[in-house]
């Protein structure tokens, strides 16, 4: 089949997430399997227009406001001119509304809604921008399968308006020849967050959580892996708070880095106030690395408490300082968490996603084909 997928950012733009590593282990491997991929993403500085990234060809234009623009004058050409069987519109940030655009099937991923989190995220124009363009999603991919990360985001999805039948939950897997334990390495009192850095992923709620622990004597140091606007808030605040002596900011870093910060790290705390799944809780799960995660949406789906972490209440600074200072403290329990939390982590592999996704491709177009060419 000839494939293409919409998607804002490609995995070498830099601010590239969990939404591009999803899309670039799926579908490199549905390349394995004989199809062809396009990929429309955004330009970014330094980019050319056009790539070849894991045999998947890359179309770029616009730019980080404009993509979507981009995308409304030249899908109906491209989608046309090459003839592809079926239209992906990856559905992170703002909807492209392909179904309105051309004739080809289409079907939707999506990692997650932001309704009202976008409030927390940017200022309340541009929130209600997003909120209106998300508002419109069951108009415009009404009749379209649509593939989620989790069981949340499905719900979220449903009460907006789609048919739970046309939904279908493909959770992400691990590289798990990246991630993977090494118990050589010695756990040293290391807090660890790890994705970029915006107000709605709430890594304020850590850094006053971590004032709470060194009030209570708890000797650690607090490792922040990433970077983000929200980054220079978030230090003025460890400053203020006065634990920016044993707080470290890394910025971006390597995947082999934040590898070795996994091993290393008594656990991992994930505070977001909504997720698609917790791409980075798998990461640390494999690295038998243990989490403390609020209970939002995805990150319930990504966790099971007293399995591989602890829960806390999404908010909650109190419960979330208490229960990672109970995982500092406990070692045999800490260890315990560890241990399970690399089985946990196996239970989803990129392979099984990348079979299901193409069961869904496959059963679009051919319900597509069915209708517009009845036998």
């Amino acid at each position: 089949m000839r494939i293409l997928v919409i998607n804002w950012r490609g995995i070498k733009n830099p601010l590239a997430g969990g939404a591009e590593i999803y899309f670039q282990e799926i579908f490199r491997r549905l390349v394995q399997h004989g199809h062809e991929v396009t990929q429309l993403a955004e330009r970014f500085p330094g980019s050319s227009a056009t790539e070849e990234v894991d045999g998947i060809r890359v179309i770029r234009m616009g730019g980080k406001n404009t993509f979507n623009f981009a995308v409304y004058r030249n899908l109906k050409r491209l989608s046309e001119k090459d003839n592809y069987d079926i239209v992906i519109d990856d559905l992170n940030k703002i909807p492209f509304y392909s179904p309105w655009l051309t004739k080809k099937p289409v079907m939707a991923i999506l990692m997650h809604l932001f309704r009202g989190s976008i409030f927390k995220e940017t200022i309340a124009p541009f929130a209600a921008y997003v909120y209106l363009t998300e508002s419109i999603i069951p108009l415009a991919y009404k009749k379209c399968p649509v593939a989620v990360l989790s069981e949340s985001t499905k719900k979220d999805v449903v009460r907006l308006g789609i048919n739970p039948e046309r939904i279908t939950v493909v959770p992400p897997g691990t590289n798990f020849d990246r991630y993977k334990p090494d118990f050589s390495v010695k756990r040293e009192a290391i807090i660890l967050h790890v994705g970029r850095l915006k107000r709605y992923k709430s890594t304020d709620g850590l850094l006053q959580a971590a004032r709470l622990l060194k009030d209570r004597g708890r000797r650690f140091n607090l490792v922040i892996v990433g970077t983000g606007d929200d980054r220079p808030r978030l230090e003025k605040l460890a400053t203020e708070l006065g634990i920016d002596k044993f707080c470290r900011f890394t910025g971006y870093i390597s995947e082999d880095e934040k590898v070795a910060w996994y091993r290393r790290a008594a656990l991992l705390v994930e505070n977001s106030i909504k997720e698609g799944w917790g791409l980075i809780v798998m990461e640390a799960n494999a690295c038998a690395t243990p989490v403390v995660v609020a209970k939002s949406p995805g990150l319930v789906d990504s966790s099971h408490d007293g399995v591989n972490g602890l829960f806390y209440e999404y908010g909650d600074i109190e419960d979330m300082s208490e229960k990672i200072d109970r995982l500092l403290e406990d070692d045999e329990l800490r260890s315990r968490l560890g241990k399970q939390a690399v089985e946990w982590a196996h239970k989803w592999t990129w392979d099984g996603a990348a079979e299901k996704m193409e069961q869904i491709i496959m059963q679009a177009a051919r319900e597509h084909n069915e209708k517009t060419h009845p036998s």
